[in-house]
């Protein structure tokens, strides 16, 4: 298998499971304004990488889609570390 197409079916298993995260997670945002606003820019941002990803992958442009998703990843996971996100990764096979 080629560098590309394993790149490619490695963002199709993330795209996948990302998109599984952002309909199954749940939200609980801080009561505080300030951290309020915080949380849901990351959630936004994160939602932007994800999208930028896909627009991305659809161009094959694999490295750049890579990134991004890996951004998107970063955002959310550090929302779930704050107690703001609660999910679950899930993969139909794994994705290494």
């Amino acid at each position: 298998m080629s560098l590309e197409e394993e790149a490619r079916k490695k963002l199709e298993r993330y795209i996948s499971a990302t998109e599984r995260v952002f309909k199954t997670m749940e939200v609980s945002l801080p009561e505080d304004p300030s951290l309020r606003r915080q949380a849901e820019e990351n959630i936004r941002l994160s939602k932007i990488y994800f999208e930028d990803s896909k627009y991305y992958f659809g161009k094959q442009d694999y490295i750049t889609a890579l990134v991004c998703i890996a951004y998107c990843e970063g955002l959310i996971d550090a929302c779930r570390i704050m107690g703001w996100l609660r999910y679950e990764w899930t993969f139909g096979t794994s994705p290494a």
